[in-house]
C-alpha cells in the first residue's frame, strides 16, 4: 500500500510503504517485549519500599528540571519520528538518552500523518492504543477519543509532572490554547504541542519569494514592484541569461507540481502568494477564509469568490506564466519529488517552498566557487509578511491513552521532550558529538557542517530522529540567545552558506545581514495565527469536502488557459458553480462568524505572546 504525506510548515512530501498487517504484526512483537519487560520491573518494584516514587532531581545541564522515577516502566510512543531502524528499542544516543533521565523503556514506532488515521482507526477498534501517540488530524480524532473514553485528561498532571512547560511562558502559552473551546470541549488539556516556535531563521521561510538571486544580478536588478506583473518580466530575463541547465535542459521561469492533484498539486496557489502579502489561507474552511498573520484578523471577503483574492492572483500567475513559456509544461504531470530535482538541477529561476531551496542551494554549493544561489526576496508589495512565525501551540499534537498505565511517566517525557535543551539536542545529537559549548555559545563542530543529514546519522549519533517529536521548531531562539538548529541557522553555520551572491544581496539593500534586510523593507515580518477552528459538522463539513474536491478537480484548467480572456471566462464560471452549487457563501459566513466569536481567546492569546516577546 502507498502512502502520501503532506504536511503544514515543514511541508516535506515524501511517499511511504506501508502495510497495516505489517504495522499491527510488529506492534504486537513488541507488546510481547515489553510484558516480559513489566514483568521484571514488577518483580524488582516488590523490593523497593513503598512510598512517593518521583521526586524533583533540581536541574540538569542546562535549565531542564527532570523528575527522578525510582521504578523503571516500558513505554509504547506512536510519534512522527525518524525511521532509521525497526521500530522498538531504538539503539541512537538519543533515545538512550531520554530513557537514562526517565528510567523508562521506549518502545518508538514511527508513522507519518498519511498513513497513521488508518491505523489509528484500527487500534481504537482493538482496543491496541499506545501510550503515548500523535494526531494527524486532531479536529476529526480528539471527538472520536473523547467519545470512547480514549485520552487522557492531563490537568492532573501538570503541575507535578510537567515543571518544565508550565514555568516556561511558551509552554504556558502552548498549555493556554490548548484549552481554549476549538481544541478542548471541556476545557481541559487533552492534547499536547510539539514543534513550537519557527521553522526558520526568517531568511529561510516555509513559503517565501525565491529568487536566482545571481541571475537577477546579472540582469541588472530589473524592476520588481509586484508579483502580478514585475516578476514575470524579471523571470523571462533570468531565463534569457540562462537558457539551458549545465546537463542541456531547457530552463524555465517556474515550475510546479500539479500532477499531485487535489491538496497538495494546489498548494502555489495556497502558500505561494497569501503569506507574502500578509495573509493565511485557512484550509480548513475549504480556503473560503483569509486571516491576517498580524493579528488573525478575518478578512471579509470569500478568498474563493473574490476574483482579485491572493488565491486566484496565485492561479493567475501561473496562467501568466504559461502563456509566455515561462511555465514548465511537466508541471501539469509530476509529482513534487520530480519537481524537486529539477529545482536542484538548475532548471527553474523561481521557487515557494523555502526547504526546497534549501535542498538546491545544498546542491549548487557542491561544485567549489559556486554563486548560484536561491534567496528569499522581501515582500514586493505588502506592508506585513509571514517570515518570522511562532507557532504558538505546536505544529504537531500528541496525546496519551487514557487507559495507560503509567500515565505521569507519559506527561513526564512529553514535558522531558518539550524543553529547550532537549530539542536543540533532537536536532544536533548530544552535546559533545557534533556540537559543543565554547564560551557559553553552542558550535557545530566543522565535521557537522559537512554531513549529509540522513538515516544513517540518525542511527549513529541521534540527529533528527525526534525532530518532530520534541518541544521547538530548529529556527526557534532559544533563551540563551542561540538558535536550535546549528546546522542550518548556527553563526558558524551562516557564514560557511555566505556567498558573494548573498553579501551582494545584503549589500544591494544597504543592510548589514540577511535578517536585517527583510525587517527593514517590509514594517510587519512577525506572523501569528490565532484562529482554531473546530471540524465542522454536518452539512458544512460536506460542504467543504465538496469545495475542495470541485477546486482539485478544476483549478489546473485555468492555469491551461491560453489567453487572459479565457483564464478570465473559465475562473468567473468556477466562481458561479461555487456559489450556485457548492454553498461558497453559506460556508464562508459559517467560519467568517466562528472567527468574530474567537475573539476574546485571541485576545488572550495575543497578550500572552506580546508578554513573551518583551
Amino acid at each position: 500500500m502507498l502512502f502520501y504525506v503532506s504536511y503544514d510548515c515543514n511541508r516535506a512530501n515524501v511517499w511511504y510503504e506501508g502495510d497495516l498487517a505489517v504495522i499491527k504484526r510488529k506492534r504486537k512483537e513488541i507488546f510481547m517485549k515489553k510484558t516480559v519487560a513489566r514483568k521484571a520491573f514488577a518483580a524488582a518494584s516488590a523490593l523497593i519500599m513503598c512510598g512517593n516514587t518521583m521526586a524533583f532531581a533540581g536541574e540538569s545541564t542546562g535549565s531542564t528540571t527532570t523528575p527522578q522515577f525510582e521504578d523503571r516502566v516500558a513505554l509504547d510512543v506512536v510519534a512522527f519520528v525518524g525511521s532509521g531502524e525497526l521500530d522498538g528499542l531504538r539503539s541512537d544516543p538519543v533515545s538512550k538518552y531520554i530513557e537514562d533521565n526517565l528510567n523508562i523503556d521506549l518502545y518508538l514506532t514511527a508513522v507519518t500523518e498519511a498513513d497513521w488515521p488508518t491505523q489509528l482507526s484500527a487500534m481504537l477498534a482493538d482496543n491496541d492504543l499506545p501510550d503515548v501517540f500523535l494526531l494527524s488530524d486532531p479536529t476529526k480524532q480528539l471527538p472520536m477519543l473523547l467519545e470512547s473514553a480514549s485520552v487522557l485528561n492531563l490537568e492532573p498532571y501538570l503541575e507535578e509532572y510537567a515543571p518544565n512547560t508550565m514555568s516556561d511562558p511558551a509552554g504556558q502559552l502552548m498549555v493556554a490554547a490548548e484549552r481554549m473551546p476549538a481544541n478542548s470541549p471541556d476545557g481541559n488539556m487533552y492534547l499536547w504541542g510539539m514543534c513550537k516556535g519557527s521553522w526558520d531563521d526568517g531568511t529561510v521561510p516555509t513559503c517565501g519569494h525565491y529568487l536566482r538571486w545571481d541571475l537577477y544580478k546579472e540582469a541588472g536588478y530589473p524592476k520588481l514592484e509586484n508579483y502580478d506583473d514585475d516578476l514575470l518580466d524579471v523571470l523571462e530575463q533570468m531565463v534569457a541569461l540562462e537558457p539551458e541547465t549545465a546537463d542541456g535542459q531547457k530552463t524555465y521561469g517556474c515550475g510546479a507540481w500539479f500532477g499531485a492533484g487535489q491538496g497538495w498539486g494546489e498548494w502555489v496557489f495556497t502558500f505561494g502568494l497569501g503569506p507574502q502579502e500578509g495573509v493565511n489561507l485557512m484550509e480548513t474552511t475549504g480556503r473560503v477564509l483569509g486571516v491576517s498573520t498580524v493579528d488573525s484578523t478575518p478578512l471579509e471577503t470569500n478568498q474563493l469568490t473574490d476574483p482579485e483574492s491572493v488565491f486566484w492572483r496565485a492561479v493567475r500567475f501561473y496562467n501568466k506564466a504559461n502563456q509566455r513559456g515561462l511555465l514548465d509544461p511537466d508541471s501539469f504531470t509530476q509529482t513534487s519529488d520530480v519537481y524537486s530535482e529539477n529545482l536542484k538541477a538548475g532548471k527553474y529561476m523561481f521557487n515557494v517552498p523555502g526547504w526546497m531551496s534549501t535542498d538546491a542551494n545544498t546542491e549548487f554549493n557542491k561544485t567549489e566557487g559556486n554563486e548560484k544561489t536561491f534567496i528569499s526576496m522581501p515582500s514586493l508589495t505588502a506592508d506585513a509578511e509571514d517570515r518570522f512565525g511562532n507557532m504558538y501551540r505546536g505544529e504537531r499534537q500528541y496525546v496519551v491513552n487514557a487507559n495507560t498505565e503509567n500515565p505521569e511517566r507519559c506527561v513526564a517525557l512529553l514535558d522531558f521532550v518539550s524543553t529547550y535543551e532537549f530539542s536543540r539536542i533532537a536536532w544536533n545529537g548530544l552535546e559533545g558529538g557534533m556540537w559543543n559549548m565554547e564560551d557559553g555559545e553552542p558550535v557545530p563542530t566543522d565535521e557537522y557542517l559537512k554531513v549529509t543529514k540522513d538515516d544513517a546519522l540518525g542511527v549513529e549519533t541521534g540527529i533528527n530522529v525526534y525532530h518532530h517529536f520534541c518541544g521547538f521548531g530548529n529556527g526557534t531562539i532559544q533563551p540563551d540567545g542561540y538558535t536550535t538548529d546549528l546546522y542550518q541557522f548556527s553563526t558558524k553555520a551562516m557564514e560557511a552558506k555566505m556567498n558573494d551572491t548573498i553579501k551582494d544581496f545584503i549589500d544591494h539593500y544597504g543592510a548589514e545581514s540577511q535578517v536585517d534586510v527583510y525587517r527593514q523593507e517590509t514594517p510587519v515580518t512577525d506572523s501569528m495565527n490565532y484562529i482554531s477552528f473546530s471540524d465542522p459538522e454536518g452539512e458544512v463539513a460536506s460542504w467543504v469536502n465538496e469545495i475542495n474536491a470541485y477546486m482539485g478537480k478544476n483549478v489546473f484548467k485555468c492555469v491551461a488557459c491560453e489567453s487572459d480572456e479565457e483564464f478570465e471566462a473559465m475562473r468567473d464560471s468556477m466562481i458561479e458553480e461555487l456559489k450556485a452549487s457548492y454553498h461558497v457563501d453559506e460556508v464562508f459566513d459559517y467560519f467568517y462568524q466562528d472567527a468574530l466569536a474567537q475573539a476574546e481567546d485571541v485576545a488572550k492569546l495575543v497578550e500572552m505572546n506580546n508578554a513573551i516577546k518583551k
